[in-house]
């Protein structure tokens, strides 16, 4: 299950760049667009997209991979790349800093009364007393890189009950399949995980929720969707198509008409029961995102780059204006038209095993 949600191996035929897909968008057929995702539930609208034809149904045929986010920044700078899926943590400024071309075009997840994250602990270690962050202390947890946003959601979390990270036993760091299995043999108290990763723990018996990355970074603006500026420049009618589909992807996803036909698609895509998938549905595990792809980009400063900055993972926060681009998104509104963004977390309950 582990490898079906979190796998790193390229998709066949992917192998195609900017180059062929400018070919492609002139030769009369669909244009073509190299998307970058992975199959974790924040990703839910691109497999919505494509399963439902939202690209198709705006002229875009999509070529995935699903390779690590990171590394792939580098080729999307060269313009090999047309969309990747980065969160707001070190790498993504670190890049603009260092010049890659590329930029932020749109939201993909907002911690807007739901994540798709949560600090578990192992079952024994709960049922030890381990039940909340002060609890933590003196004990091994897992973060998923220094810099990243687990590390900044245990930052955050400790500082809320007064601790810091060296009043811990030990921070290690871990990818999130090898955390869920350091939670199983007891490698580790405590760690993070994504869903529907982390769901699968706790039905399996094998971990108990802490709590929510929603709770500790409530409006977080988590995820984002990042273009190269060669696709922005050279294909902006395309890029414009695409993120079209996008939209449409999430008003579909977040529809509760559609609840059966997204957790059909998504324990489809991702090779988890769709039992597993429909239990997150609706709750505060079920991630959101803005159904018009406006970025929050105050949020971002405010606490993102200024936790970066202050724990000098970068040197610099760039200007929004060099990183933002909110062109693509406006473009694509006039295609799909704009939609009323009413969130309602009183109709949000909280995940429970």
């Amino acid at each position: 299950m582990v490898a079906g949600v979190l796998g790193v191996s390229l998709l066949l035929g992917t192998a195609a760049c900017g180059d062929d897909a400018a070919e492609s968008a002139g030769s009369g057929g669909p244009a073509k667009v190299t998307v970058n995702s992975l199959e974790i539930l924040s990703l839910a609208p691109m497999m919505v997209a494509d399963a439902k034809g939202f690209f198709g149904k705006h002229d875009v045929e999509v070529e995935f991979s699903n390779a690590d986010i990171y590394s792939r920044l580098a080729v999307q700078g060269q313009g090999k790349l047309d969309v990747n899926i980065p969160g707001t943590g070190g790498a993504l400024f670190n890049a603009v800093n260092q010049g890659l071309r590329v930029r932020v075009v749109a939201d993909r997840q907002q911690y807007r009364c739901a994540s798709d994250n949560m600090l578990l602990a192992r079952t024994a270690a709960y049922d030890g007393g381990l039940k909340g962050v002060a609890d933590l202390k003196g004990k091994k947890v897992a973060i998923l890189a220094k810099g990243s946003s687990t590390e900044y959601w245990l930052d955050r979390a400790l500082g809320q009950v007064g601790l810091k990270q060296s009043d811990l036993g030990q921070v290690v760091t871990l990818s999130y399949p090898d955390t869920a299995n350091a939670l199983k043999s007891g490698a580790v108290d405590a760690g993070f995980l994504v869903e529907p990763l982390a769901y699968q723990l706790i039905s399996d018996g094998q971990a108990k929720r802490v709590l929510a990355m929603n709770e500790v970074a409530p409006n977080q603006e988590q995820g984002l969707i990042t273009m190269s500026q060669d696709f922005i420049d050279k294909r902006p009618e395309v890029a414009a198509r695409w993120m079209a589909g996008w939209l449409e992807g999430v008003r579909y996803y977040q529809d509760p008409a559609n609840r059966d036909e997204v957790v059909k698609i998504v324990s489809e895509r991702t090779k988890v029961p769709a039992e597993t998938i429909g239990r997150l549905y609706g709750t505060d595990q079920w991630p959101y995102m803005d159904p018009n792809g406006r970025v929050d980009t105050a949020t971002v400063v405010a606490e993102d780059g200024k936790w970066l900055l202050d724990n000098k993972i970068i040197e610099k926060l760039p200007e929004v204006s060099g990183w933002h681009d909110g062109s693509v998104v406006d473009a694509a509104l006039k295609i799909v038209g704009e939609v009323p963004v009413n969130r309602d977390c009183s109709s949000v309950k909280k995940l429970e095993s």
